[in-house]
Parts: structure tokens; C-alpha cells; sequence
């Protein structure tokens, strides 16, 4: 692998950075044995966020407790390294090797889902060149945002030389939800293919900024395509979307 082209000492993050990109369902598991006391001590010491949807998941109405900065300090390490105790050969961010998708462990998971829905419309537009119903295609086309379908106009006008298996819409019901459904499994196909052979730090980065739900896809579609250049396009594409 090519190495970082970065100096990995220049800029490193605290404990906290790092821990801040987790999203909150990972540590879950890792508050589930402590006592309610504890559980409020470990959540002062997470950002707003990740302390106020797990007092949710755990119903807790303590207020955050007014900790030492080397209590916190402490506590935030030991949190992380359990997050990372059953990864081998685990590197930091700053030390990931360079590959061209590594600009995906700087966004957030609102911007990763918006990646991934992209990526998902664009095997849809593929769909639509298949589909000859007009009435199947307005029924698409309701069930889509303006935004979306402004996305999917552009898209159909592209030569897309990857080609997975149909959607087949036939048997869709009909409702935005189930075709956001659809579309998000495939965009995370098309997310991993795009990822398959990278640095297993870079993916372990990636999905810890998702919820566990949403990993467990990635890592489902974790597999070789076997197609070299159709995974160097669906790299090109990704990195096209990136940089918007």
C-alpha cells in the first residue's frame, strides 16, 4: 500500500476528536454493564449528541456531571480503546495509507448518507433506460424529491459502463419509503465495491461514523467485483461526488 502522502505527526488528533466521529450506537454495547451512575459519568464526558441519544437508549435523566478535564480525559481513553481493542494492526487517521476514498473518513454521517442515496440514484438511472411503462416511470418520479430528480436527470445523460443486477421496480409498492430502501442498499454496493481491497483501518473509520445497522450493510457488500476497471470508475465517481 502507498503510504500517507501527509506528515502523520504534523496535525494529530486528541482523544476526543477521534471519539467524536464515533457515531453514538457504537457504544451502546460498551455502557450496557455499568451501573446508572456510571453510565452519567461516561456520558459527561461524550459530545452532546452521542450523550443526549444514548441517555434516550437508556432512559436517563441525569444532568452531565461537572468532571476534572483528567477524569474526562481518562474516561474518553478508555472508552475509545475499547472501540478499538478488537481491531488488528488498527490505524489512527492520520496514519491510513493514501488511497483515493480516504476524503470519506472526513464526512459526517448526514453527508455520507447523502453520498450514498446519490450513488444509489445512479442504478436507478440505469433502471430507467430499461423501463418503457410511462406510468412505472411517473410513479418513480413522484416518489422522488425535486432534488433527486434533478440528480437522476443528469445521470440518465451519463454512459454508466457499471452495471449490477435490476432493481426490479415490477414488484415495488409504490411509496418513497420503500424505494429510499432500495436505493440506499444499492448505493452501499456501490460504496463498497468502490472500497474493496483498501487498508482495513479505512473501512473500520468509515463505518464507525455510520450506525451499526448501516455498517453491517457496508460490510455485506464488502466483496470483490473482480473488475478492476469497473471498481476504478465507481472510485472516480465517488470521488467526483466528494468533491461535489
Amino acid at each position: 500500500m502507498t503510504p500517507s502522502k501527509k506528515d502523520p505527526f504534523a496535525a494529530p488528533y486528541s482523544i476526543e476528536d477521534r471519539l467524536n466521529r464515533v457515531h453514538y450506537s457504537w457504544l451502546i454495547t460498551f455502557l450496557e454493564p455499568f451501573a446508572e451512575k456510571d453510565k452519567e459519568m461516561i456520558l459527561s464526558c461524550l459530545n452532546k449528541n452521542q450523550a443526549e441519544r444514548l441517555k434516550e437508549h437508556f432512559t436517563i435523566k441525569g444532568e452531565k456531571l461537572p468532571l476534572k478535564k483528567r477524569a474526562k480525559d481518562y474516561v474518553m481513553k478508555v472508552t475509545y480503546t475499547w472501540l478499538i481493542s478488537n481491531q488488528k494492526d488498527f490505524l489512527p487517521l492520520e496514519f491510513l495509507p493514501h488511497h483515493p476514498l480516504n476524503p470519506l473518513v472526513d464526512l459526517s454521517k448526514k453527508a455520507l448518507q447523502k453520498l450514498v442515496d446519490e450513488l444509489g440514484l445512479q442504478d436507478l438511472a440505469v433502471e430507467l433506460k430499461r423501463i418503457i411503462k410511462s406510468d412505472q416511470i411517473e410513479k418513480i418520479q413522484k416518489a422522488l424529491t425535486p432534488k433527486e430528480r434533478e440528480f437522476l436527470k443528469k445521470q440518465i445523460k451519463v454512459k454508466n459502463p457499471i452495471t449490477f443486477l435490476r432493481l426490479n421496480l415490477d414488484n415495488w409498492d409504490g411509496t418513497r419509503e420503500t424505494l429510499k430502501i432500495i436505493l440506499h442498499h444499492r448505493g452501499f454496493n456501490r460504496l463498497a465495491k468502490a472500497l474493496f481491497g483498501c487498508h482495513p483501518s479505512l473501512l473500520w473509520h468509515i463505518c464507525y461514523t455510520l450506525d451499526t445497522g448501516r455498517a453491517k450493510i457496508v460490510r455485506k457488500f464488502f466483496t470483490d467485483s473482480k473488475n478492476n476497471e469497473a471498481q476504478a470508475t465507481l472510485i472516480h465517481q465517488i470521488v467526483e461526488l466528494i468533491q461535489g
